[in-house]
């Protein structure tokens, strides 16, 4: 009986350094380091804030190349996810009329086009209502 428990014992043992040697070496030693990844591979909601920042800097420089390779970094859906990111903000009761300018502004000389993007392709000085 008393083998018993000292085999058992030591199998305690050597998981608890396993696991505490697999931590040390995951976290400490060698974690795992992600560099140049694309924006394609992150959430939804980074990828909105991703699109928002694209805008953001082409309406500060009007630069369209540099927007449209940005944007195609979100992978082979990105003229998509813009534009159903401008029309969701759109839609959006209360929304930043700031930042939807800009994302219209950016979808439009991309060649995107929604009729919800009229009023914001127009007179700048008109403040739409978003549907209050």
């Amino acid at each position: 009986m008393r083998s018993w428990l000292r085999i058992i014992g030591l199998v305690i043992l050597g998981m608890v350094a396993g696991v505490g040697l697999g931590l040390y070496l995951g976290w400490v030693a060698w974690p795992t380091e992600f560099t140049d990844a694309n924006p394609g591979v992150m959430q939804e909601s980074y990828q909105r804030d991703y699109v928002m920042m694209v805008a953001t800097a082409y309406a500060l420089d009007h630069n369209l190349a540099d927007a449209r390779k940005r944007i195609a970094g979100l992978g082979e859906n990105s003229s998509e996810t813009l534009l159903s990111y401008t029309i969701n903000l759109i839609l959006l009761p209360g929304a930043d009329v700031t930042a939807i300018r800009r994302l219209v502004e950016l979808s439009a000389d991309l060649g995107l086009y929604s009729p919800a993007m009229d009023l914001y392709l127009t007179d700048p000085t008109v403040e739409p209502n978003n549907g209050e």
